[in-house]
């Protein structure tokens, strides 16, 4: 069973060589930043290492020092794999995998029919509609993981009658229904089977206090003032415990009596500052800032069009050795995710692989091989973080403000806002090239076309 726990940085003394301060609980009205790091976060040497960026790229822009918190986790990695692949299809996202051919089905009363006809059916039939041989159904399905939301045996039988069904309707023997049927029971578990006990006790002593107070609801107002004064940072694997402390939040809220509208309004106070994110982008209700690069391999992507075409470029660019201009730093808005990509944020290594700092890096100041533009991503993401922290701080609850004014930084303000807007158009190329290369790769895609204009950033 995973556990996690949340440190403090505090000043280091001959008793404190370390500057770590174990906590049980964030206090629920505190002016705060928790930072959610990677899925190597294990200890609390490596959650202090996360707090300390915090601590020295941030803290001293600001009038008034905060507390720093840092959570690290004891999971299997391999766990973690599984809960990103399981997350993407949840929300209607294939996932990109790193194990060849895995495949993730996230299965609930309300899409099961659509599920099994659209993803189950096609491993099973050939398209006349006949079914397979069982030992080629059973190759097919041995990488499939199903994730049952909702009455685990009920889900699966259904399903099972679906597959006799097309046995018998066939003519087929129904006894290989039952084959076919016993490997997917062998590749199946309930949602609520997954380990998220880290992730409950993250919520318990972290969250909780900013929507509750001995177990009952606080006032409306009362709450959005304290969420609104705890900000995120999170990292890689972060972001995926942020998307589910978001998902608890929503479920305890509603169990306290708090109506949806009301729930939204108190998820819009958090902020999230997200670096290599891998989860899906643009469902979250948290004001939810993400960065990321082209050339980041190692985070775990959702297989859809924006995916297929960055590879493709990249694919271009060391077989046919085209132009690197292709992606022009971007901003993608609201339901594309409210994201900031640029094509590297470092120079290569010699041999030409992407640097580690493409997903690693999550520092505010320019660190070693860092290029112009990783160096000015750094900037917005402080600048964001930065403005939250002093919205945080004022004497009466502000709502936080939009992500284009926390994007300004102290000097500059319109030549930055300027550069935001070109990053802005930029996103709409952007989105354009992608629904362009899906056009040409499946002339029956169905995607909204956007209208753009371009411009090149320059700084």
């Amino acid at each position: 069973m995973s556990h996690s726990g949340i440190i403090q940085r505090v000043p280091k003394t001959p008793d404190n060589i370390y500057g770590i301060k174990r906590i049980k609980s964030i206090p629920g009205d505190e002016v705060c930043v928790l930072y959610l790091g990677g899925n190597k976060t294990k200890s609390e040497h490596e959650a202090s290492g996360n707090a300390k960026i915090i601590e020295q790229d941030i803290l001293p822009h600001l009038s008034t020092k905060v507390p720093v918190y840092s959570a690290y986790y004891d999971v299997n990695i391999d766990n973690m794999w599984f809960d990103w692949g399981a997350n993407y299809s949840k929300y209607g996202y294939n996932f990109l995998a790193e194990h060849d051919d895995d495949n993730f089905i996230w299965i609930n009363e309300k899409n099961l029919r659509n599920v099994f006809n659209t993803k189950i059916l096609p491993m099973i039939v050939d398209k006349t509609g006949k079914p397979l041989s069982v030992k080629t159904i059973t190759a097919k399905l041995k990488k499939l993981h199903i994730i049952f939301d909702g009455y685990f045996y009920g889900l699966r039988n259904k399903m099972n009658q679906m597959l006799h069904d097309i046995f018998v309707n066939q003519g087929e023997n129904s006894k290989d229904s039952l084959t076919i049927a016993k490997c997917i029971a062998n590749n199946s578990l309930p949602a609520k089977d997954l380990d998220s006990k880290y992730i409950d006790d993250l919520f318990e002593h972290a969250i909780e206090p900013r929507i509750s107070r001995a177990g009952r609801r606080i006032s409306l107002n009362e709450a959005m003032a304290r969420v609104r004064k705890i900000n995120i940072v999170a990292h890689c694997h972060g972001t995926f415990i942020v998307q589910k402390l978001e998902e608890k939040m929503s479920v305890h809220m509603r169990n306290l009596g708090y109506n949806q509208t009301e729930i939204d309004q108190i998820l819009s106070q958090m902020l999230v500052v997200a670096h290599a994110p891998i989860v899906p982008l643009g469902v979250s209700k948290f004001c939810m800032v993400s960065f990321t690069t082209a050339r980041d391999l190692r985070a775990a992507r959702p297989n859809n069009w924006v995916t297929k075409y960055v590879k493709h470029r990249l694919d271009q660019e060391n077989e046919q050795g085209i132009s690197t201009d292709w992606l022009q730093p971007c901003f993608l808005s609201g339901r594309d995710g409210n994201v900031f990509i640029i094509r590297n944020a470092f120079d290569p290594t010699p041999n030409g692989t992407p640097h580690s700092g493409e997903h690693r890096s999550a520092r505010y100041v320019q660190i070693n091989d860092q290029n112009d533009m990783g160096v000015f991503m750094a900037e917005i993401a402080g600048n964001i973080l930065k403005n939250g922290i002093k919205n945080s701080l004022n004497e009466t609850f502000t709502p936080l403000p939009q992500v284009d004014e926390l994007v300004l930084g102290t000097e500059d303000r319109e030549d930055m806002r300027d550069l935001f807007e070109i990053m802005k158009l930029n996103g709409i190329k952007f989105m354009a090239d992608v629904y362009n290369f899906a056009i040409t790769q499946r002339p029956k895609v169905r995607i909204k076309k956007p209208i753009f204009k371009t411009t090149e950033l320059k700084r």
